[in-house]
């Protein structure tokens, strides 16, 4: 899967975590048909960079999982 192009600043000033751009800063956007979960945590695919994603029931941040650097 191809990464996307980067979005530009909005007119506030706050940047746009909605792309590559933003994996590359870890901020990731999970796909939501791949989202399943096991013993309450939530695994899935980033939309963008195509890795592996975790989420614990009480944090809204995904985090990497997987193999890294292979």
């Amino acid at each position: 899967m191809p990464l996307q192009p980067a979005l530009t600043v909005p007119p506030k000033g706050d940047p746009v975590k909605l792309s590559a751009a933003g994996c590359e800063n870890g901020r990731h956007s999970a796909i939501t048909a791949s989202k399943v979960e096991i013993d309450g945590i939530i695994h899935a695919t980033c939309r963008h960079c195509g890795c592996e994603l975790m989420r614990l029931g009480a944090s809204r941040r995904w985090f990497r999982t997987g193999q890294m650097g292979g």
